[in-house]
C-alpha cells in the first residue's frame, strides 16, 4: 500500500507488513510493532539521506515485515567510497537512535521500560544489519573494501560465500535451540534462509554490474556531453580482463596502449573495449583492439 510521499520519496506498506500489525494488535502488541519498524523507517531514511546528499536519487522505502529497503537508482552502480558511505548511514542513524532512547531515561524514568525496548530495537538492527553478508549493510561495505583491491565480482563472490557461511552457522544455531528446548526459533531459521537466498541472487547479479555502469556512463556522457576521464596506461601484450579490472564506476576510462619500449601505440575507450572483448575473447590482449 502506497502511504504517501515524504520529501519526494514514495513511502510504501507491504501487505505482508500490514497484517502482522493487525496480527500484533490481536495480541495487544501493535505498540512495539509500530516502534519497531519506526526504527526500520529511521534506519532507511538514513540510507536514502546519505544517498541523496551523494547525487543518487531515492525512488521509495518500503517497510517489509522484517525489516526494510531504500530503493535507490545507480546504487549498484555506485563506487566503493559512496557505496560505504551510503550503508554505514543507517546502521549509524540506528546507534544514534539506541544512545538517544538511553540517554532520555534519566529525564523521563516513567518510560524506563519503553525506552530500553526502542534502544535495543535499535541496537538490534545496527549490528544485525552490519553482518559481513550481501545484501545487509555490513556486507555492502566489506565488499566495496574489497573492491579497492580485487575486482567488484570477485569481492562480491568472496562476500556472498562468507554470507552462505553465515547462514548456515544461523540455521546450525536454529536446530542446536531446537534441539535443546523443544522450541524453534523461526526468526533464526528464516534469517539463514533468506540470508543464503540473498548471496545467491547477489552472485548471480554482479555479473551484469559492468554492463549496466557502462550504459549509465553512455547516458551521462550524452546528456551532459563531459564527464570526468582516467587514463590507464597498458602495454599490448596485457590480458584485457587485467585491463577491465582496473575500470572503476566514478570516471570514464582511456586506455594508453604502449609496446615495450613505452612508445604509444594508440589508445581505446572503454566503450570500444567492452564491446569488442566478446568477439576477441577472454583471453585476449588489449593489444589486439587497436
Amino acid at each position: 500500500m502506497r502511504a504517501g510521499r515524504v520529501a519526494g520519496v514514495q513511502l510504501i506498506l507491504n501487505n505482508w507488513f500490514l497484517a502482522l500489525i493487525v496480527l500484533f494488535a490481536f495480541a495487544g502488541l501493535a505498540g512495539k510493532a509500530l516502534a519497531v519498524f519506526a526504527a526500520v523507517l529511521w534506519h532507511e531514511a538514513a540510507h536514502a539521506a546519505a544517498a541523496a546528499t551523494l547525487g543518487y536519487r531515492v525512488r521509495e522505502i518500503e517497510l517489509l515485515p522484517f525489516g526494510g529497503v531504500a530503493r535507490i537508482d545507480r546504487a549498484d552502480t555506485a563506487g566503493a567510497a559512496s557505496e560505504i558511505i551510503m550503508a554505514a548511514a543507517g546502521p549509524l542513524a540506528s546507534l544514534v537512535l539506541a544512545a538517544a532512547a538511553y540517554l532520555a531515561r534519566e529525564s523521563l524514568p516513567a518510560q524506563a521500560m519503553w525506552l530500553d525496548f526502542y534502544g535495543q530495537a535499535n541496537l538490534m538492527l545496527a549490528f544485525f544489519n552490519l553482518l559481513p553478508a550481501l545484501p545487509l549493510d555490513g556486507g555492502r561495505i566489506l565488499r566495496a573494501l574489497l573492491a579497492l583491491r580485487w575486482d567488484w565480482g570477485g569481492a562480491t563472490a568472496a562476500v556472498a560465500g562468507l554470507g552462505k557461511v553465515l547462514a548456515v552457522v544461523l540455521a546450525a544455531a536454529g536446530v542446536a535451540e531446537l534441539w535443546r528446548s523443544g522450541t524453534a526459533n523461526l526468526t533464526l531459521l528464516i534469517a539463514a534462509v533468506w540470508l543464503f537466498a540473498a548471496a545467491r541472487a547477489e552472485t548471480a547479479s554482479a555479473g551484469f554490474r559492468a554492463m549496466r555502469i557502462l550504459a549509465r556512463k553512455k547516458a551521462d556522457l550524452t546528456a551532459r556531453g563531459v564527464m570526468p576521464t582516467a587514463h590507464l596506461t597498458a602495454m599490448a601484450s596485457a590480458p584485457v580482463r587485467e585491463v577491465v579490472s582496473l575500470f572503476g564506476p566514478e570516471q570514464y576510462h582511456v586506455v594508453l596502449v604502449v609496446d615495450r619500449d613505452c612508445r604509444l601505440k594508440g589508445a581505446l575507450t572503454e566503450t570500444e573495449v567492452w564491446e569488442e572483448w566478446p568477439e576477441r575473447g577472454f583471453s585476449a590482449r588489449i593489444g589486439d583492439f587497436l
